[in-house]
């Protein structure tokens, strides 16, 4: 039954807890209710229901005596230990009260957060740590250059390091505020000008010092002096143009008998070749597509353009490895001894350049004089297998030894040997006695060319008409500087011009790749406008059709030719690539670097950005893209929009491969031109050093600073002392008129013969001078 009579009336709210009562909250129940009983009797029934034998004087005073006001409360509960974190008696009652407090509270704000608790807080996130060292290495302490990409990483975070330094030093907080599009287009420019400064200034720096370090190691080595010290090199310098003399020779006889007259350098993709020498047939109005990534074996050589220089088919021996100790004029002694130099025997010696990764080890080739083939051997002679030593299949070795060193067998007396098999027998595992560097064994084999040399692809660049007209310019300079020095007599530039105008005389010359024609259709006649007649318009031209910008005209047609024969003379005669820009002693180590040659892709491959970058690397332009996305913006009054729609904007691949084809044809060029115009190049800017900062150097051994504004004489007789350095100078000039013309002829002498009279100082910036102005030095 419902004690409330009704759901409608609610139950009594409970009565608050007196002060008096809490502290029976901590105690037993049982306990609780006894004491509030007890506090309701008299103290007369509370004495007689207590037995009398236990009910003691003052627990009867006690329990009688009246409670008035709050009572004692209960004390904490007992505990024998001490306890260091337990609370003192007043905080104990505190936080008893301020719990019963938040108890009876119904709502209440939340309780302040510590400032140290484990969850996000906005606004209390610690701060980054600023990284004070350089996670990536110092690019000056490598031994290698490094890239731009990488080096402006490395800047940027020196700059960071910096910066914060400063801040820690100075005080105050680092700038956090938002910028525009504009300014930070022109921080982010900003700040690669200053990158490409601070990368040039470290390309200069690093060269340098590597061009110092590669001299002092390997200056006293046969193979550099005869490179670089003028009074070994202008000998073997004349050797050589005796031997060019007789390549010559043959290069002519073979011009005279029209072996060039159909040679081109221009090349065929792959996927276009009918496997003849030409390409398939194609539609009308079809034309060729640029591939999306250029690649050195994209191309096929046209008709005509696979020759085989007839030299490199000679008899030859491979020597496999030349000590750095071994000379080449003992060499040469050794081979004359063992060999002679009738027919069959020693002709020429070419040595390689040597291989710093095998301790500047170097390969050789033993050139041999035409001889009858088919001699018969002696019984019992040996003959070695030289299957396994074809050209770029030899290692070098380190130590005169070979691995897989070619097996000996023996054939019967009725066998017949080839020229280079006598030869072999001769000198093969013959040592070379020298008292003073010890013994060498000469390994050898018998050099056969690659059956099928692989020709590389030039960048697309070089088929644009404005490259071909720049390079036939380097071309045309490149062969008289070597004519001059083969001698008056020998004038190849002369003979290639002949025979060019006698071949575009006879109409020979057509393109080898016919380019499809495109006609212009004549309008009907009653398709013209009012007012316009039949008449061509001024400009027009009166032919039926007009082949398309992609054609070759004549005059382009005699300008392709007459490189492609220089191109070719410079091989044949001189064993120098005009691409690679590197000149060896023979054919043979032109063809272990270069074996086949080079070839220009077909001109209609060729895109509008990628004429427009041929067009600038010609002109000695910047890269025109880079330009063109960086000068037409917003706000930019100078953009030209008909600059714009010249050429589609290529995407970001074909770009980057535009501006490696730039830079490419740009180091080219300064290749050239430190054989052309050594005297104009910037010594500085590729290793070397002016000779007037040698000449100072020199001179500054000849003066002594002994305090602040003294500075001693230390000429020869002389002992005078002067304020600065200035004033010792023109005492030099003035009173050592003599001593100081002697020093400037012997630095005359020095950087034209050589010779090192009187310094070792200026003596050591001619070998480094000479040495990165070489365009194909070894690192």
């Amino acid at each position: 039954m419902d004690p409330y009579g009704s759901y409608g009336r609610s139950p009594p709210l409970p009565t608050r807890i007196e002060s008096r009562d809490r502290d029976d909250y901590g105690r037993p129940p049982t306990e609780a209710y006894r004491d509030t009983r007890d506090r309701r009797r008299s103290p007369g029934e509370l004495a007689v229901q207590m037995p009398q034998t236990r009910l003691s004087f003052n627990r009867l005073s006690f329990a009688a005596r009246p409670r008035g006001g709050r009572g004692r409360s209960r004390s904490p509960a007992a505990i024998d230990r001490y306890q260091p974190d337990r609370l003192p008696r007043d905080d104990y009652y505190d936080s008893r009260a301020r719990e019963d407090l938040n108890r009876d509270r119904r709502r209440s704000s939340p309780k302040p957060m510590p400032p140290s608790i484990d969850r996000y807080v906005p606004g209390q996130d610690p701060p980054t740590p600023i990284i004070l060292t350089n996670p990536l290495p110092d690019p000056m302490k490598l031994e290698y250059q490094v890239g731009f990409n990488w080096f402006a990483e490395w800047w940027r975070k020196e700059q960071q390091i910096k910066e914060e330094r400063d801040r820690q030093k100075n005080g105050g907080r680092r700038p956090e505020r938002l910028k525009g599009e504009r300014e930070t287009r022109e921080e982010r420019e900003n700040e690669r000008a200053k990158i490409q400064a601070a990368y040039d200034l470290y390309k200069e720096t690093l060269q340098k010092q590597m061009a110092q370090t590669f001299v002092r190691f390997h200056k006293s080595m046969d193979w550099f002096r005869e490179k670089y010290v003028p009074e070994i090199r202008d000998p073997f310098r004349a050797k050589l143009c005796d031997f060019r003399r007789g390549l010559f020779g043959q290069w002519e006889q073979d011009l005279q008998a029209g072996t060039f007259d159909a040679f081109t350098l221009e090349g065929i993709y792959k996927s276009e070749s009918n496997g003849a020498g030409g390409v398939v047939e194609k539609e009308e109005g079809e034309t060729t597509a640029a591939a999306e990534v250029l690649g050195v074996g994209d191309l096929l050589p046209c008709k005509g353009g696979d020759l085989r220089d007839e030299v490199a088919q000679q008899p030859t021996l491979l020597v496999k490895t030349i000590a750095p100790t071994v000379s080449r004029e003992r060499m040469e002694a050794f081979c004359k001894e063992h060999l002679g130099e009738h027919e069959g025997g020693f002709k020429w010696l070419s040595l390689s350049d040597p291989n710093p990764t095998k301790k500047c080890h170097r390969m050789g080739w033993i050139m041999l004089n035409p001889a009858p083939e088919g001699v018969a051997h002696e019984e019992g002679s040996d003959v070695r297998n030289d299957r396994d030593d074809r050209d770029g299949h030899v290692d070098d070795g380190e130590d005169g030894e070979e691995d897989g060193d070619a097996a000996m067998a023996t054939e019967p007396a009725s066998s017949l040997l080839t020229t280079a098999e006598r030869a072999l027998d001769k000198i093969n595992a013959k040592t070379i006695s020298d008292p003073d560097r010890g013994e060498f064994t000469v390994h050898c084999g018998i050099h056969r060319t690659p059956d099928v040399p692989r020709k590389k692809a030039l960048w697309d660049l070089f088929s644009a008409p404005e490259r071909i007209e720049r390079d036939l310019h380097l071309a045309t300079r490149i062969v008289a500087k070597l004519d001059e020095e083969l001698g008056e007599d020998y004038n190849g530039l002369a003979r290639i011009e002949q025979r060019v105008e006698e071949l575009a005389g006879k109409g020979w010359l057509q393109p080898p790749i016919p380019a499809t024609s495109i006609k212009k259709a004549k309008p009907e006649a009653d398709e013209f406008e009012d007012g316009e007649d039949e008449t061509m318009e001024e400009g027009e031209e009166a032919e039926d059709g007009a082949y398309d910008e992609e054609t070759d005209d004549e005059e382009l047609l005699i300008k392709k030719k007459r490189l492609d024969v220089m191109v070719e003379y410079l091989r044949r005669v001189y064993n120098f690539c005009f691409f690679c820009v590197f000149e060896s002693d023979s054919v043979h180590e032109l063809q272990r670097k270069c074996p086949g040659g080079h070839l220009r892709r077909p001109r209609a491959s060729l895109t509008s950005a990628a004429k427009a970058t041929a067009k600038a690397s010609a002109y000695g332009e910047p890269f025109p893209l880079r330009r063109q996305e960086s000068s037409v913006g917003e706000g930019d009054p100078t953009g030209s929009p008909v600059e714009e729609r010249k050429f589609a904007r290529p995407n970001s691949k074909s770009q980057q491969q535009l501006q490696r084809a730039y830079n490419w044809v740009k180091t080219f060029e300064e290749k050239l031109l430190q054989m052309l115009e050594p005297e104009n190049i910037d010594l500085k800017k590729i290793g070397g050093k002016p000779m007037e900062e040698g000449v100072e150097e020199e001179l500054n051994k000849f003066v002594k600073q002994e305090d602040e504004q003294k500075f001693r004489c230390k000429v020869p007789e002389c002992t005078k002392l002067f304020k600065a350095h200035n004033f010792w100078r023109k005492h030099v000039e003035k009173r050592h008129t003599e001593w100081f013309e002697g020093i400037k002829a012997d630095v005359k002498l020095l950087y034209t013969t050589g010779i090192a009279a009187f310094a070792n100082t200026l003596f050591k910036v001619t070998l480094v001078n000479a040495y990165v102005l070489d365009p194909a030095h070894i690192a």
